[in-house]
């Protein structure tokens, strides 16, 4: 079997490879397949996948915005909406954040197992810690899916966040910082999001479809070697500590695998997608993890241990 090193070194010079290609060169086009069912938006759908939250106030900004145009809307995480029923729904909007350069499988899932939604208008954003997060592609891999159930782009946009990948913090806080010394989201943010929120509904009222390319980057390339499962030979002793534990189900809740059983304190590593929520939400410090031989820190300790806060929309406060 090809050693991890040896494996790693051939997906490094591959990508080496990719990066002096032009970025321009298109790998798929997504395009709507039947006509947009155009007319008055009247009620929308909002969704999203988020685990520490960055994604969450953004989708809920976006869904507030819309609101104030008079339409009304289903919002909330994909976990806990479930089946849609889209009968009555004309926009669909579906924000995730980016995982290892891509959208998560699960989010992935969830969009193949919606119905047929016929011309309807639908959107897709998503947000990412740093500039080389792939997140262009990553926003069209929701709208490939979108389309494939015969949805009609109308808009794609990125919003930049502080890192949530513990696996990369420092113990200073710089990583979590931007160019400016802000924690992001913030409110040019957010005021972004709302201008998103009220252009996708602008193209959609038209009757206007909208074309996107995925195009040709290091980072895309690098979403074919399984980087989930060559992180994981890195982790290790991801296990409940069971004196820290106060059973309050936040890391089960947030599982999208269902990897953790709080009965028995134990994590099924070979389920788990290493998307890190376990660590990033627990407040007490029970969910262990050792990345290279050192334990990870997960998010919500880390804004703490730097007194980093954030500044919420008034949409949230």
């Amino acid at each position: 079997m090809e050693s991890r090193r040896s494996f790693l070194k051939k997906g490094t010079l591959a990508a080496a490879s990719i990066a002096m290609l032009p970025s321009c060169v298109n790998i798929s086009t997504i395009k709507a397949r039947v006509p947009i069912r155009s007319g008055k938006i009247k009620k929308a759908a909002v969704l999203w996948y988020s685990q520490t939250e960055n994604t969450r106030k953004c989708g809920q900004v976006l869904a507030k915005t819309l609101e104030k145009q008079g339409i009304a809307v289903i919002s909330g995480d994909i976990r806990d909406i479930g089946t849609l029923n889209t009968k009555d729904i004309d926009l669909l909007v579906i924000g995730s954040p980016v995982f290892y350069y891509d959208t998560p499988g699960f989010v992935k899932d969830y969009i193949a197992g919606l119905p047929d939604l016929k011309g309807m208008p639908v959107a897709s954003f998503v947000t990412f810690g740093g500039p080389e997060g792939n997140q262009h592609n990553a926003g069209c891999s929701i709208l490939e899916g979108l389309v494939q159930k015969n949805g009609v782009p109308v808009g794609l946009d990125a919003f930049v966040s502080i890192s949530s990948y513990s696996l990369t913090y420092s113990t200073d806080g710089k990583d979590l910082m931007t160019e400016n010394n802000t924690i992001l989201p913030d409110a040019s943010t957010y005021q972004r999001v709302r201008d998103y929120a009220r252009r996708i509904q602008s193209v959609a009222q038209k009757g206007r479809s909208a074309v996107f390319n995925k195009s040709l980057t290091a980072r895309e390339s690098l979403t074919f070697l399984d980087l989930e499962y060559w992180v994981k030979t890195s982790v290790d002793n991801h296990h409940i500590i069971e004196e820290n534990c106060v059973r309050c189900g936040t890391c089960t809740d947030l599982c999208p695998t269902g990897s953790i059983d709080l009965g028995s304190y134990f994590v099924d590593t070979k389920k788990c997608v290493l998307c890190l929520g376990c660590v990033n939400n627990c407040e007490y410090q029970a969910m262990n993890m050792e990345y290279s031989g050192k334990k990870v820190i997960g998010f919500k300790e880390y804004l703490t241990t730097n007194n980093l806060q954030f500044d919420l929309p008034v949409e949230l406060t």
